[in-house]
């Protein structure tokens, strides 16, 4: 039987909450920056609420231990037992579909897989404060596998110095310039200009020119049919990642035939999951990158 062991302490410096994991597990990943801000949700998922988030010096890290049958709590109590006695309050908590599933974990900033799995189905999530101490936040999130169980801690901890943001440059326009053109000549073109956060099917209200410039095309073309290709990158489930996909084809779909007003008999949408990568799901950029909607040429009828 494993044991579950978790050491605790706090440290001067960087405040971190320095042992928190699992004894005889590994640190499968870990991800630190000295001023950044993390979402740490403080309620369940609704449609239309904002995620809180904490600014400061952001350190993640995932662990993994191979034990066929841990279950959630098991992973995460001695934790929770550790953290109260020293002085954290508990501020939300909850489990799996009591948190929203598929869209709660999407709002989770954590490290992706393989390192941290998580079972959409099987997942614990806990937010803890204590605002005495340099690491005055962290949040716990365990699931398991059919092999291993995984825990990761987000720890916030007061920046010594974060640098001014400065305002993002102004997005470069969105060429449409001859989308009908590649549509038919390549058979399929890369809507550009939608954008989808990691987990989200919510397409923006624009502006969407690529969105606009398809719309008047059809209208003066109706002989012709497309499919609308939802992609997503690559982290979450196969399973996960095609019913998203499924679901940002629908959206650009509804925003085509309900605010721009194209034929319904027009269109079809289908998703490819993260099957179909353009760029490496390595990087953010790459991710970023292969969050897109590709519209399809199925016929063109006179």
């Amino acid at each position: 039987m494993i044991r579950w062991v978790v050491l605790f302490c706090l440290l001067a410096g960087p405040g971190w909450a320095q042992g928190l994991g699992l004894a005889g597990g590994v640190l499968a990943a870990e991800e630190t920056s000295p001023g950044d801000s993390v979402r740490l949700p403080r309620a369940p998922w609704a449609a239309g609420l904002a995620v809180p988030e904490v600014t400061g010096a952001i350190r993640r890290r995932a662990f993994r231990i191979d034990d066929p049958a841990p279950t959630t709590l098991q992973l995460m109590a001695p934790s929770l037992a550790i953290l109260d006695a020293a002085g954290y309050r508990q501020v939300f908590a909850c489990a799996d579909a009591a948190c929203g599933g598929f869209d709660f974990r999407f709002q989770l900033d954590l490290l992706p897989a393989p390192e941290m799995f998580v079972d959409l189905g099987d997942y614990r999530y806990v937010l803890m404060e204590n605002p005495d101490e340099a690491t005055h936040t962290v949040a716990l999130v365990a699931s398991a596998s059919t092999t291993a169980g995984f825990l990761h801690v987000t720890e916030v901890s007061s920046a010594t110095a974060i640098a001014p943001v400065e305002p993002p440059a102004p997005a470069a326009p969105v060429s449409t310039s001859g989308l009908a053109e590649r549509l038919v000549s390549d058979g399929h073109v890369v809507l550009d200009g939608l954008q989808f956060a990691t987990g989200s099917s919510q397409l923006g209200d624009g502006p969407l020119e690529a969105l606009n410039a398809l719309a008047d095309w059809l209208k003066a073309t109706p002989g012709a049919r497309i499919v609308l290709v939802g992609h997503t990158d690559a982290v979450g489930s196969l399973e996960a990642n095609a019913a998203l996909s499924q679901r940002r084809a629908a959206s650009v779909l509804a925003r085509l035939r309900d605010g721009l007003g194209v034929d319904a008999r027009q269109l079809a949408a289908r998703g490819a999951g993260a099957l179909s990568p353009l760029q490496t799901n390595l990087t953010e950029d790459g991710r970023a990158t292969n969050r897109r909607v590709e519209a399809v040429l199925l016929s063109l009828e006179p």
